[in-house]
């Protein structure tokens, strides 16, 4: 499938009512471990994009990956901000000078934003309790998915939902090591990190999406 503007439009679009609905799961999740604002900074943000929506098909796709990044990082704040931010813009950067929009080449491009994520949050890896816990594997598995030649979006985005959901949930068992909810040390253990969960809102909007 070759990834088309009114397609990602729509996927962003998906993804920003369901993460503006999803403000009161946020905020109880990070209430414990973090400073109980993740989810009025994730809702502000994707209102934004979401005020943006009707004028994201002057862009190419690459583009518009840049545009909702540029709005993200300016708008939700601190951490979240700062790392969505940065995965759409460095997404849509390596787009930019790829040489198709099939999603082997959609795969590499979100690769090269989470190298980019990682780095920018101290060099953050699997294990470290964050959002990378569920954004790496789900990438993982897109990327696998590509190289066996599958075709089928809606097969392919329902692993990388599993993939990502079951980071998410090994989140709860880990001590936070990066952010905030790593001052905690030990105290950590037993919340459910919630930029995992985003992440997992993230992948499973996009997917109901395409479904539909």
């Amino acid at each position: 499938m070759v990834l088309t503007e009114e397609t990602l439009i729509g996927v962003i679009e998906s993804i920003s009512k369901k993460l503006i609905d999803s403000e009161k799961i946020l905020t109880e999740l990070d209430s414990p471990i973090g400073d109980a604002d993740c989810g009025v900074g994730i809702k502000r943000g994707f209102e934004a994009v979401l005020s943006e929506i009707g004028g994201l098909s002057e862009y190419d796709p690459p583009g518009i990956w840049k545009k909702v990044g540029f709005i993200l990082a300016s708008t939700i704040g601190g951490t979240s901000g700062a790392m969505l931010g940065t995965g759409f813009i460095e997404t849509g950067k390596s787009l930019s000078e790829a040489p198709d929009l099939e999603m082997k080449s959609v795969a590499a491009a979100l690769e090269d934003a989470l190298a980019v994520i990682k780095r920018r949050g101290g060099n953050t890896e699997v294990g470290d309790k964050t959002l990378v816990d569920a954004l790496q594997p789900a990438i993982e598995s897109i990327k696998a998915s590509a190289e066996n030649k599958d075709r089928d979006i809606i097969s392919i985005m329902e692993k990388a939902v599993e993939t990502a959901r079951e980071g998410s949930e090994r989140t709860v068992e880990m001590v936070a090591r990066k952010g905030r909810a790593s001052y905690l040390g030990d105290r950590s253990k037993g919340h459910k990190d919630p930029g995992s969960v985003y992440i997992v809102l993230m992948f499973e909007a996009a997917l109901e999406r395409l479904r539909s």
